[in-house]
């Protein structure tokens, strides 16, 4: 799936909210009211944790965000995690993600 197309999933799964995109580092930003929480790179999806919901990440294996855009060497972001194909193919379970990931922005 592409970039453009995961957006466009996302955003009309999340209709209703006020969450908008934004191009980020050849990928999307997405944003609820003026929070980001949320980063589409290279078709796949990371939503932003915290301690208290990172486990559920990491439980099913799921990976850090590493960004392309490295000057010096490999980096990962270990707030950003993508999220499990399970929770992307099911709507209800999708928006809660989402709404406990804006929940984690400062």
């Amino acid at each position: 799936m592409t970039d453009d197309d995961l957006r466009d999933r996302v955003l009309d799964v999340l209709g209703g909210l006020p969450v908008r995109s934004r191009r980020l580092f050849g990928g999307h930003g997405l944003y609820l009211g003026d929070k980001f929480f949320a980063v589409i790179s290279d078709g796949k999806l990371y939503f932003r944790t915290d301690e208290a919901s990172r486990p559920a990440y990491r439980e099913r294996g799921m990976p850090p965000l590493q960004p392309r855009h490295r000057p010096r060497g490999p980096k990962t972001v270990d707030r950003n995690f993508q999220v499990p194909q399970a929770i992307l193919d099911d709507a209800d379970a999708l928006r809660a993600w989402a709404l406990r990931a804006a929940r984690t922005v400062d």
